[in-house]
């Protein structure tokens, strides 16, 4: 690393790209991902949409109701790079398909329907990075009450009383139902574990461990403190922070229509539920994804019951891998066929071990590759239908199990846009509501924070920072 102000030579790359090392490092590589030589090898994993099998009218969904969220760390001052804070937005966005249409029959969009077809709620938070603390307080025991705070405070609509707190216990409960609190299944003092499944049941009021006398907060079931640094970057933990409330925020949506609409059937029936994303959590809030998977199950066995197959629900993938492989395959697929990717054709593109079980611990919905009927293609994420788990088995790898996959692609035909590379238009509008900004935005942040800990007021940008 190098010293403060100080500068590489010039000429100093000169030696790495002459060296013959590098060289011969490159001649033994290639690209895990290139388009297959076999052109049958993805056809044959296509079907036409239209061939799918639904109980659902893409024509009856009358709503999508997407959420998105955005993250990003800011060093407080020049003087003080070591000192970080973490802001988090996340938004959900209601968009009225018809009026959407409307708007776009003319010779021109009108600008007008647009923004009336258009309704987004958002909500914000900052979370202590290195080198802040509560007074009397660890670096990580700040952050642990901090997340605390974050889930009980934080409302998913300014319309409701419900909290992400609410939503986490729901989660663990079942539609329509709260878990009196969650057994945790590791002490956040690190020192021990507990028995499975015996562990203390921590609720929104809290806890005290019986081993250690430790106090535990709700918070601790996510686990993010397990990666909080005190001297680095809480780049990671603040990502988790966000990927887990959009997917909070998301459930509330789904509870509310469930326990407060007056008719749910037709209220899931009129509406898309879209997440920015893949229907998934990584890391140390990966385990989660079975509560997700248990949750959803509980919807769809309901839904079946009454004839049908509900709720519509779908991640959309932006940017990642797959996204550049369909880019690389899409003349491939036919317009308005579905390819789905089975296990052994992602680890291929991948790079993964031929016999790796790629997925069973972090996806609640399956990965599919869509291509538009206009001839873009689409990363999503379906969940599958009860009792089927979306990385195991062998009815995980076919259509049949997925039986919202043909309304999702249909809507999701509809409601195309140009604005963006394979873009659709209810994520653009959830991203407008929950990005934030580079540049003056992040001068802005990095103010708020100084301000906010008592720091000498320096705006000045030291480094581009990374968000989402």
């Amino acid at each position: 690393m190098p010293y403060p102000n100080e500068r590489a030579p010039r000429l100093g790359h000169v030696p790495t790209v002459s060296s013959k090392a590098v060289q011969d490092a490159f001649s033994r590589w290639e690209i895990a991902q290139a388009r297959p030589d076999d052109e049958n090898r993805i056809t044959d994993l296509c079907v036409s949409v239209d061939s799918l099998p639904t109980r659902i009218q893409a024509s009856d969904v009358r709503f999508s109701i997407t959420v998105d969220g955005s993250e990003t760390e800011v060093e407080a001052t020049r003087e003080h790079p070591t000192i970080k804070v973490g802001y988090i937005r996340v938004a959900g966005s209601l968009l009225e398909i018809g009026k959407l249409d409307e708007a776009g029959k003319g010779p021109f969009v009108d600008p007008r329907l647009v923004s009336e077809a258009h309704h987004a709620a958002a909500f914000d938070a900052a979370l202590p990075g290195s080198g802040l603390v509560q007074h009397g307080f660890s670096g990580v025991d700040t952050w642990r009450r901090e997340m605390d705070r974050f889930l009980r405070e934080t409302r998913y609509d300014a319309d409701s009383d419900l909290t992400l707190a609410d939503a986490l216990l729901t989660l663990h409960g079942g539609p329509g139902v709260q878990a009196p609190g969650i057994v945790l299944r590791t002490c956040p003092s690190r020192t021990h574990d507990y028995p499975s499944g015996n562990g203390p049941l921590v609720g929104k009021d809290g806890a005290t461990c019986p081993s250690c006398a430790e106090p535990l907060y709700l918070a601790d079931v996510l686990r993010t403190h397990e990666e909080y640094s005190e001297e680095g970057s809480n780049q990671g933990p603040i990502t988790r922070a966000m990927n887990v409330a959009e997917r909070l925020m998301t459930l509330s949506y789904l509870d509310t229509f469930y326990v407060h609409a007056d008719r749910p059937l037709d209220a899931f029936r009129d509406t898309i539920f879209i997440t920015d994303g893949p229907l998934a959590l990584f890391g140390v809030v990966a385990p989660l994804k079975r509560r997700f998977q248990e949750y959803l199950d509980k919807l769809f066995t309901w839904s079946d019951g009454l004839g049908t197959d509900l709720p519509l629900l779908v991640g959309v993938e932006k940017t990642g891998r797959f996204v550049e492989h369909a880019e690389l395959i899409r003349d491939i697929i036919p317009e308005g066929h579905v390819m789905r990717l089975t296990t052994e054709y992602i680890n291929r593109i991948t790079g993964r071990p031929a016999g790796n079980r790629y997925g069973t611990d972090e996806f609640y919905g399956r990965r599919f590759i869509y291509r538009t009927t206009t001839g873009d293609p689409l990363v999503i994420t379906v969940p599958p239908k009860a009792g089927v788990l979306p990385y195991e088995g062998t009815a995980a790898e076919d259509f049949a199990s997925y039986p919202t996959l043909r309304a999702i692609c249909e809507v999701l035909d509809g409601v195309r846009t140009r604005l963006y590379p394979n873009a659709v238009i209810p994520v653009a509008l959830a991203h407008s509501s929950a990005a934030l900004p580079l540049g003056v935005g992040q001068s802005v942040l990095r103010a708020l924070a100084q301000k906010g800990v008592g720091l000498p007021e320096n705006s000045q940008i030291r480094t581009r920072p990374q968000y989402r």
